[in-house]
């Protein structure tokens, strides 16, 4: 019998949590549990509730992990990590490492831009889709906005996917997202 696993979820929103969640549930017996966000930023609450998780890991790290998802925003990637990174160096606490159970996936621009990605990929009709558009504002053009039914889907798609060999035209930070997703679910199977 496979063992359980133990994953803290810290998302900025439903579809964000019914994506990873459903990604998850497809990669192994995991219990998964989501501290509950308040009103106000998801944003904020994100970065703030992924380093009090990641300093909880501390004392119970094995088969254990954290799991944020944070939209990138046209902000870069980069800005956030180093931003996350500082703050969990400020509190004497591990980096960022997917392969140690601290995750923290940035989609650019918005996760969005993965599910559009994923549904049209799933469905036969790939798009070309890019990291710089706001597709939460407007769907790419031939593909229909995207229903919270469809968050989960392309969770369990992307679960289907070889990361090694993604298909062309698989937004990079998709890419990377899924390495690290792998990455992150041999780390708590530990």
């Amino acid at each position: 019998m496979a063992r359980v696993c133990n994953i803290v979820l810290v998302c900025e929103g439903r579809r964000d949590s019914a994506f990873a969640r459903r990604f998850l549930n497809k990669s192994g017996n995991h219990n998964i549990v989501e501290p509950i966000k308040p009103g106000g930023s998801g944003h904020d609450w994100v970065k703030t509730q992924f380093v009090l998780e990641v300093a909880y890991l501390r004392r119970f790290s094995e088969g254990r992990g954290v799991l944020g998802l944070l939209d990138e925003d046209g902000q870069g990637a980069s800005v956030w990590e180093r931003e996350i990174e500082e703050v969990l160096r400020s509190r004497e606490l591990d980096s960022l490492s997917a392969r140690d159970g601290r995750c923290l996936l940035l989609p650019t621009r918005n996760l969005e831009t993965w599910l559009y990605w994923l549904k049209s990929h799933q469905n036969g009709t790939p798009v070309s889709i890019d990291e710089i558009t706001d597709f939460k504002r407007q769907p790419p053009t031939g593909i229909a906005r995207i229903a919270y039914q469809d968050c989960r889907l392309a969770g369990e798609h992307l679960h289907t996917l070889d990361h090694t060999q993604l298909p062309e035209g698989c937004p990079p930070m998709l890419r990377r997202g899924l390495a690290q997703l792998r990455d992150f679910v041999n780390a708590v199977r530990r």
